[in-house]
């Protein structure tokens, strides 16, 4: 019994070693490596832009006879390459909020860029309150529009950009880089891409350079006797006495001036002005092409030059107020005749009388 409670006891402090010896010896397993991430594939470049070589600029056009040269712009020199990238952009409808209408559906190159219509519709299908005037000539005017309301031709660009044709500007330009001659003609034309600031600095700049000269009046101011007819001349003389050339003084055939004619009753001036001294009255249209311009007035109150000259003859028409310049001759059917005869002989060249081929 001793002996055996001996062993039991030896025993015990034995496992007791064994079991730490064998705890302080296993160690923790080590956790497994990072596995490495990788690498996302590098986009892949972006294709090389096409190499356009452009045709020479169409040089800026000579001035016909009897034509007047344009008044320039420090901020926007008129140069070829600008002339002729405003000239394609006029034509072109991608101009336009939704590819729909380019400037020159109102503006014809056989109307003298008129349309020939009343009234012409915007993009989207409003239709605008007044008649769509030449185009031809304006590098001379100093307002635009029918009220006189935008200052440069810059602006009115921006402003047809906008309003007639829907567009967004910073859409419409990225639109027109989209398409390598463009984007080409732009950089050749200003050192830089289409931007909504240039886009209406290129159309103001082919304005510029559209006229209208070598008519046959212009000729016949030259020396040129057999020139006019002989309606036309007793047309010119007529138009003389009456002092129409007080508001269409040549060889501009206009003075640019606001004036009340008595037609209609569209506020005209005083939208811009505000002023209600400026009530009804409307910028005196050229009249060299007017020929070809029908119908006339703000409102297309005419539909034919004869109509037109009939009106003016009477002292305008009824509506207050009107111009006290205004003062009524008598002219029988065949003076009309012959002073419609003289106007058709302010009919010229063009200096752009086609549309362009577009890119």
């Amino acid at each position: 019994m001793h002996v055996r409670s001996l062993v039991g006891v030896v025993v015990v402090p034995v496992v007791f070693v064994v079991a730490c010896k064998t705890a302080e010896t296993k160690k923790p397993e080590p956790a497994p490596a990072a596995q490495p991430v990788a690498a996302k594939p590098a986009p892949p470049p972006p294709p090389p832009e096409p190499k356009v070589e452009l045709p020479p600029a169409r040089p800026l056009p000579k001035a016909p006879l009897g034509s007047v040269e344009p008044k320039a712009s420090d901020d926007n020199p008129l140069t070829a390459e600008k002339a002729e990238l405003g000239w394609t952009l006029f034509f072109d409808p991608r101009l336009s909020k939704d590819g729909s209408m380019a400037c020159a559906q109102c503006h014809h190159t056989d109307k003298a860029y008129t349309s020939g219509n009343v009234m012409d519709a915007k993009v989207g299908g409003a239709m605008n309150k007044r008649n769509s005037p030449t185009m031809v000539g304006l590098g001379v005017h100093s307002s635009f529009y029918w009220d006189g309301r935008m200052p440069t031709l810059e602006a009115v660009s921006a402003a047809a950009w906008k309003g007639q044709l829907g567009a967004d500007p910073a859409v419409s330009a990225k639109a027109l880089n989209d398409v390598p001659v463009y984007k080409a003609m732009f950089v050749r034309a200003f050192g830089a891409s289409a931007s909504p600031e240039n886009v209406p600095q290129a159309l103001a700049s082919f304005f510029r350079a559209l006229n209208t000269g070598n008519s046959a009046w212009d000729k016949a101011q030259a020396g040129d006797a057999t020139a006019l007819s002989k309606d036309a001349k007793a047309g010119e003389a007529l138009f003389l006495k009456a002092g129409c050339a007080g508001c269409h003084a040549p060889p501009l055939f206009s003075d640019f001036a606001f004036h009340a004619l008595g037609i209609g009753d569209d506020a005209g001036r005083f939208d811009a002005t505000k002023d209600e001294a400026d009530r009804g009255k409307f910028k005196t249209p050229s009249l060299r092409n007017v020929a070809l311009t029908a119908p006339y007035f703000h409102d297309g109150h005419a539909k034919t030059l004869e109509e037109a000259i009939a009106l003016m003859a009477k002292g305008g028409a009824v509506t207050p107020p009107k111009d006290p310049l205004l003062k009524p001759v008598k002219w029988n059917p065949k003076q009309i005749a012959q002073v419609k005869a003289y106007l058709e002989s302010l009919t010229g060249e063009l200096t752009f009388p086609e549309a362009p081929k577009l890119p």
